[in-house]
Formats: C-alpha cells, sequence, structure tokens
C-alpha cells in the first residue's frame, strides 16, 4: 500500500518536473523577446511548480519515515524506470535554468550598457548656455 502511494508521489513529481521544463522553455521564449510580462507570468508558475514539488517531497518524507521498506522497491523494474525518468528529466531543467539565467544575465547587461549609453548622450548633449550632468543608478534587484 505504501509502495503503491511512494510510486504515485513519484510519477506527479515526474510531471511536475516535466511541466517545469516546459515552463523554462516558454520562459527562456520571453527572454529573448524581452517580453517583461512573459518574464513574470512565467516566473510565477515556475514558482506555483516549486511548492506542488516541495508539497510532494514532505508527504514522500512522511510515508519513509512510517516505516517504508525503499530497499524491496529498489529492486523492481518499475521503480528503476520511474528513477531513470527522474534523473532524465531532473538534467534537461537543470540545462534549462542554467540557459535562462545566462540569457538573463546577458539581458541585463545588454540593458544596463543600452542605459549608460544614453545616459552618456545626454550628458554630452548641451542645454541651453548650461551644461547639466545626469547620474544614474541602477538598482540590481530585478
Amino acid at each position: 500500500m505504501k509502495e503503491e502511494l511512494i510510486f504515485e508521489i513519484t510519477r506527479k513529481e515526474l510531471g511536475l518536473l516535466k511541466d517545469l521544463s516546459k515552463v523554462l522553455k516558454e520562459e527562456r521564449d520571453n527572454i529573448i523577446s524581452f517580453s517583461l510580462e512573459g518574464i513574470i507570468e512565467e516566473s510565477n508558475r515556475k514558482e506555483a511548480i516549486l511548492k506542488r514539488l516541495e508539497f510532494l517531497k514532505h508527504e514522500k518524507e512522511k510515508l519513509i519515515e512510517d516505516g517504508l521498506d525503499m530497499e524491496t522497491m529498489k529492486d523492481g523494474k518499475t521503480w528503476g524506470a520511474l528513477c531513470s525518468d527522474m534523473n532524465l528529466t531532473i538534467k534537461d531543467v537543470r540545462r534549462g535554468m542554467e540557459k535562462n539565467m545566462k540569457l538573463l544575465s546577458f539581458s541585463m547587461d545588454h540593458v544596463k550598457s543600452s542605459i549608460e549609453n544614453i545616459v552618456g548622450l545626454l550628458n554630452r548633449s548641451v542645454y541651453g548656455k548650461k551644461r547639466e550632468r545626469i547620474s544614474l543608478l541602477l538598482s540590481r534587484s530585478v
């Protein structure tokens, strides 16, 4: 009985990880197209998925603490296939997260550089007889 619950929870985790992988791909597309609304939407979806994964993790831990014999489960073919799928999906999610972080870093550097260029152009401009300098402090949080 407990073994079936563990299998069910693990299948749900696998499904959520696959959903997370899809969300990461959609987030990547939004980063590339500079869609702030899309990035925020996908970020919210990621957060909801991660909360559900956290809940499932706690449920699985409770079952294991209640005396589930994991050794007998690990010997089965079903568990091995499920673990293999989990590992592949986790690798895919990690790759997606790394790509998105690199893209976000590049995008932030690009925006910062663009703002610095605009401020530089404005500082070189002369307004009337008096030359004014414009300062701009950028926040590091997104």
